[in-house]
């Protein structure tokens, strides 16, 4: 059977599983505090981590007795199947053992996230110019906050296709809110899905709603992945971290490049975040770690490669995914 991974591009690093509580109503924090986790914590799952997969869920908590595992209601979920039991599992093992028998249920939202092992933050470029609103208009809504509030349907509808489909397939979807409670703008972006399965990709996404957009705010815009793998069909993942020259060893037509950069003058050594989306989609690139502006040119120069695939397989199998390039001090000089 064909399983779906599903991925929000939203941010793509940092470590394993975190979680975060926060009540719904007031209520005892004495009850709050004896919370009881007696199950496994969650692990990352290895394909998902393999692939630098981010997982992001958001489940409402009801205790309704202090012995019995809480009732589980997911609210947003942008997280692989493997991550989604590993929460359930987790959760599973919660208890409330002072809560007193026959009192009002608690209500409690759990927050759990998944993000592959690189610790330090990730500035995407071109960085998003947001002009200052003027007097008594809405700020905009960041990406980060409309991740946290963005509403998904609780269930996971049956994606289509044939099951006799044996190679990896990709949908891109661009998503726009433009008001709190309306359907949000869809567009694909890049697909090689069915037309079923894109259809039901578009139905599906078109149920998300951005319910703290502020009335007046400029429109928020959304990149997702829907990926689809056969069953049998390994995952094809990059390597933790690679060095410059091995990157670029990689890269089309680099022998006819011509260029001259000089990491010295960059704060090196230092790490860039490189996702393939060339030639369907523009690369994505990013400074981990602390930013430095003297290396604007250099990410530009790395946004506009083209990683060499052996055929369109390779490329469904790699496009979306993100590298670590290691970038020493020195200089990179082409077609000297």
């Amino acid at each position: 059977m064909r399983k779906m991974l599903l991925a929000a591009m939203a941010s793509l690093f940092t470590c394993a599983a975190q979680a975060q509580m926060a009540e719904v109503d007031a209520v005892d924090t004495q009850v709050l505090a004896c919370l009881e986790k007696t199950g496994p914590a969650p692990r990352y799952p290895q394909r998902d981590e393999d692939m630098r997969l981010t997982g992001h869920v958001r489940l409402s908590l009801k205790f309704t007795a202090p012995d019995r595992a809480p009732e589980v209601q997911v609210l947003f979920r942008a997280a692989s199947e493997a991550m989604l039991d590993e929460i359930h599992w987790y959760v599973r093992g919660y208890r409330l053992p002072c809560m007193a028998p026959g009192a009002a249920p608690v209500m409690m939202v759990q927050e759990v996230e998944f993000r592959p092992r690189v610790t330090d933050p990730i500035t995407w470029t071109p960085p998003r110019a947001v002009a200052a609103p003027a007097s008594g208009e809405p700020h905009a809504l960041d990406h980060k906050a409309a991740m946290a509030c963005m509403r998904t349907p609780k269930e996971q509808p049956d994606f289509g296709g044939s099951y006799l489909q044996r190679d990896v397939s990709n949908a891109f979807v661009d998503i726009r809110f433009t008001a709190a409670d309306a359907e949000p703008e869809v567009k694909m972006a890049y697909s090689t899905v069915s037309g079923a399965q894109a259809r039901a990709v578009t139905e599906y996404v078109r149920q998300y709603r951005l319910p703290c957009l502020p009335a007046g705010a400029k429109p928020v815009g959304v990149r997702q992945h829907f990926q689809f793998r056969p069953a049998g069909v390994g995952a094809r993942v990059f390597k933790d971290a690679v060095p410059l020259v091995s990157f670029l060893s990689n890269m089309k037509g680099i022998r006819a490049m011509s260029t001259n950069f000089d990491f010295d003058t960059m704060s090196c050594p230092f790490q860039v975040a490189w996702t393939l989306g060339k030639p369907a989609l523009a690369n994505r690139v990013g400074q981990i770690g602390k930013p430095d502006l003297n290396r604007t040119e250099f990410l530009a120069w790395l946004a506009g490669l083209e990683m060499e695939v052996k055929n369109s397989r390779e490329f469904e199998q790699l496009v979306g995914q993100t590298l670590v390039v290691n970038v020493s001090c020195g200089k990179l000089v082409l077609g000297a």
